[in-house]
């Protein structure tokens, strides 16, 4: 059988227009995504890339964003894929009690949490400050709170906040997202560290999801879905006077988020700032 071939797309986006830019890149079947510094990388199976869509999006960008461009184009053999990973993914250290590591470093830590993630074309690895963030949020809350054990992780991605939540104690924990390459992801991950009687697996949008009760809502997501989510984190969390933790918001969408949060009845526990990205803790108002 003929092996598949992946394009990575590397576009060219001040962090100031990512909004706008994601809201370009909906209409396109990519299958994955990676966010740096001024650059969005999309990954694309080979069959759903080709001119015409590129010329579609370079002339969407032209209009919308004249400072952004596509600026590489690789084509990523998938035999290929895990030995790129190897080479470029490093463990992060949350805490001296906390690491996140790829599989075929993990032996190097001796550590009380060990989180194993073999990332694929998912989001999430730990390097990025927005997973980073939550990661230290987490542990810290678990440090401080018990009896908090019914959790959701929307836009799962490679499963590795739902791995740690498991790992610190967590009871149950749904964790869904929209994308298919996601969930298989999340599902070898889950076996890797031993929590699948712990996480329970959705594949589905937010907005088709019906969240259940639940305790604590971690959502590391852009900030137009997040805003528009606020009623069913809140309606998932009213009841046990839930806790929100929410990441993936730019510095200067902070204060349109703390009034969003606040007008759906949220009051803000705790703040982490990383280069320019922000993490919050919430908590049901009563």
């Amino acid at each position: 059988m003929k092996n598949k071939n992946y394009y990575a797309i590397t576009l060219d986006i001040l962090e100031e227009d990512l909004e706008i830019g994601y809201a370009i890149l909906t209409d396109y079947p990519f299958i994955g995504m990676e966010e740096l510094f001024d650059k969005v990388i999309l990954y694309f199976e080979e069959k759903d890339w080709n001119n015409d869509v590129k010329s579609d999006l370079e002339s969407k960008l032209s209009a919308n964003l004249p400072n952004s461009k596509i600026s590489n184009i690789q084509i990523i053999p998938e035999q290929n894929w895990n030995e790129e990973w190897e080479k470029n993914v490093e463990p992060v250290i949350i805490s001296d009690s906390l690491v996140i590591t790829p599989q075929w470093k993990s032996d190097n830590f001796n550590v009380k949490n060990k989180i194993i993630i073999n990332p694929k074309m998912s989001f999430g690895t730990g390097q990025h400050s927005t997973t980073k963030q939550m990661a230290i949020m987490i542990e810290n809350f678990f440090a401080k709170n018990e009896n908090k054990n019914i959790w959701i992780d929307a836009g799962t991605g490679t499963g590795v906040l739902a791995i740690i939540v498991a790992k610190l104690g967590g009871e149950k924990i749904y964790a869904f997202d929209n994308d298919e390459w996601s969930i298989e992801n999340i599902k070898e991950n889950v076996e890797l560290n031993s929590v699948q009687d712990r996480i329970e697996i959705i594949h589905s949008s937010i907005d088709d999801y019906e969240f259940p009760t639940a305790d604590c809502i971690t959502a590391n997501m852009f900030l137009g879905l997040i805003i528009r989510s606020f009623k069913k984190f809140y309606n998932s969390l009213k009841e046990n006077y839930g806790t929100l933790f929410i990441s993936g918001i730019l510095l200067f969408d902070r204060d349109e988020l703390l009034k969003s949060a606040s007008e759906n009845g949220f009051d803000l526990v705790e703040e982490m700032q990383e280069l320019e990205w922000c993490c919050f803790e919430f908590k049901v108002r009563k």
